[in-house]
């Protein structure tokens, strides 16, 4: 495992990503449209790449993500509405286990990943629209989740820095 997780992250020049794991920005589109957070490109891609034994923390952008598996274990998109409901987005090919090759994050949501199987990793690629941008990214701490969903304590702790 360690070996094609080596192999990724050099054949995509893979960086650390603030979230956890390591992504490339793939695409920017010249385009760009007005969003409330000031002008943005149309469309952003990514590849991204967590293992096992680490975590996408949980954080919120202001545009809608798709997510688009690739290769590697599947993994769970993580959610927290703003009134406190929780739900898990499978992701990968697996789909009598209810997992889905293409999942969608609403903007506004707060959300992480993790790979579902140990000792694995999942290659996924994430669309952006409006495109994304740093200044639109919050990255949540375990006290500020705690104080608005303690009902979710198990998965704030796994997902906070």
């Amino acid at each position: 495992m360690q070996e094609r997780i080596q192999e990724i992250v050099s054949a995509f020049q893979l960086e650390a990503h603030p979230e956890g794991g390591w992504f490339k920005e793939l695409y920017r589109s010249t385009e760009t449209t007005p969003t409330p957070q000031g002008k943005r490109n149309l469309l952003t891609s990514i590849y991204f790449l967590l293992t096992s034994d680490n975590a996408s923390n949980f954080h919120k952008i202001e545009s809608d993500e798709l997510w688009y598996y690739h290769e590697g274990s599947s993994l769970t998109v993580h959610t927290l509405t703003e009134e406190g409901e929780y739900k898990a987005l499978k992701v990968g090919n697996r789909l009598d286990l209810g997992e889905q090759p293409q999942v969608l994050v609403p903007k506004g949501l707060i959300f992480g990943s993790t790979v579902t199987d140990e000792n694995s990793y999942s290659l996924v690629s994430c669309a952006v629209a409006p495109g994304f941008d740093f200044q639109d990214f919050k990255l949540y701490t375990e006290d500020e989740l705690m104080a608005r969903f303690p009902q979710h304590a198990q998965i704030i702790k796994r997902l906070t820095p």
